[in-house]
């Protein structure tokens, strides 16, 4: 697995459709990546978090992108109490830059987003986040793990730029290939 970042821009970026201002993922969401995920996620294996965080590191470093702080996609309390951890607050963690993993919080339990589509996907997180602090002129780097359809990134970044955020940037370890074409 490269830690190259795929290359392209998807349809909704070309169309200036995405609330964020740039997308980046180190690696395709192919059955390797996913493999390593869902350890990282269902079967405990934080230790993952490390190097996906050194490899997202090095994307940073390699495509010149900066920004004051990096928040990782919340996961809703319930949640992150039964899992133990946020994966992404663990990969945020090793990318050297400061962390406000309590910045956003999502405030209402939504339904798992597999298998649904992207206006299900918006749909089921319509209102989910709220700003807990101040962004008012900051480059914030948002976290996750994998990039699907974008929705997540899309609500955090509404939410993030009514709080007056200059950019917000995605930074994910994977992306899954039908959200990307090439340019």
């Amino acid at each position: 697995m490269p830690g190259v970042a795929i290359e392209g821009l998807c349809g909704r970026c070309r169309t200036g459709e995405n609330i964020f201002d740039f997308a980046r993922s180190a690696v395709l969401f192919n059955d390797q990546a996913r493999e390593i995920v869902h350890h990282l996620k269902y079967s405990d294996r934080v230790s993952l978090a490390k190097p996906i965080g050194r490899i997202l590191r090095r994307l940073l470093e390699h495509e010149n992108l900066t920004g004051e702080i990096a928040v990782p996609v919340p996961l809703h309390r319930s949640r992150e109490r039964e899992r133990g951890f946020n994966q992404s607050e663990l990969i945020a963690n090793e990318l050297g830059i400061t962390v406000e993993a309590r910045l956003i919080r999502r405030r209402k339990k939504t339904a798992t987003q597999t298998g649904l589509s992207r206006s299900e996907r918006t749909k089921n997180l319509s209102a989910a986040f709220e700003l807990l602090g101040s962004v008012d002129g900051m480059r914030v780097i948002l976290i996750d793990d994998v990039f699907t359809t974008g929705a997540t990134m899309n609500e955090i970044s509404k939410v993030l730029k009514r709080g007056k955020a200059e950019r917000v940037q995605v930074l994910t370890f994977a992306r899954v290939p039908d959200a990307i074409s090439p340019r």
